[in-house]
């Protein structure tokens, strides 16, 4: 190493040797520059390897830059979408899926889920079949929108999308009446009914009435246990829908 050069630091040095070889040649530290223009940010990586839908099964991420697009749509919460309505005239939307920081503050869900709109009152659910191009290809998706009501009109400007309304709660099934059951067994058996009332003595039709009211007073009081079952596991998953609705 040179003597000059012995006291400087890595740094010191790297410039001091620079400064030389620019003096001596005559250069600007432009030509030492290195060309940035094929540089990419992992925005960019993204956005070139972007799918709107992923198959688990046939788009097996190949590449980096395809891997690293796969695991940003893994993070992705794909029940409602983020839609902007600013070409609505022209009948294009555009639609993306929601973040996790939108997820958690409700926005597409619980407030209207237009891009620029912030509205959290009346809002509807909306079903729409998404038309898009992607790498070339034609492609379609049939996804959910909650919009207020002034971005439903937009969103409807050129053809009417289909509604998602909740639906009807079910009857309980203990709640059924007594009299249908009472009908069913007099239609059927009047006449044998009669038979037996003719041919047997008071005591014993008196025996029988208490025995027969007791037995239904008995059944009306237990309640079925496996009807009681399916009913809520039907009312918890009408729950669930009404909520992600």
């Amino acid at each position: 190493m040179f003597p000059a050069y012995a006291h400087l630091s890595a740094y010191d040095r790297h410039k001091k040797l620079i400064n030389d070889y620019l003096t001596l040649y005559g250069k600007s530290t432009s030509s030492l520059k290195r060309d940035t223009s094929r540089d990419k940010t992992d925005y960019d990586v993204i956005r070139e390897n972007h799918k709107f839908l992923w198959d688990q099964e046939k788009d097996i991420p190949d590449t980096w830059g395809a891997k690293l697009a796969k695991k940003y749509y893994d993070k992705l919460f794909k029940e409602y979408c983020i839609c902007n309505l600013t070409y609505y005239k022209y009948n294009k939307v555009a639609l993306r899926w929601r973040t996790e920081k939108e997820v958690i503050v409700g926005k597409g869900q619980f407030e209207c889920g237009s891009k620029t709109c912030n509205n959290k009152e009346d809002l509807r659910s909306w079903e729409l079949n998404f038309g898009y191009i992607e790498h070339g290809e034609k492609k379609n998706a049939l996804v959910k929108l909650r919009l207020c009501p002034e971005c439903s009109i937009k969103l409807n400007y050129r053809s009417q999308k289909r509604e998602v309304k909740r639906k009807k709660s079910l009857k309980r099934l203990d709640t059924i009446p007594e009299s249908n059951n009472d009908m069913s067994v007099t239609s059927g058996n009047r006449e044998s009914d009669n038979k037996a009332e003719t041919d047997s003595s008071p005591a014993e039709t008196q025996n029988n009435i208490e025995s027969t009211d007791t037995a239904e007073s008995s059944i009306w009081k237990e309640k079925p246990t496996q009807d009681m079952e399916k009913t809520r596991e039907k009312e918890f998953e009408e729950y669930l829908a009404d909520l992600l609705m």
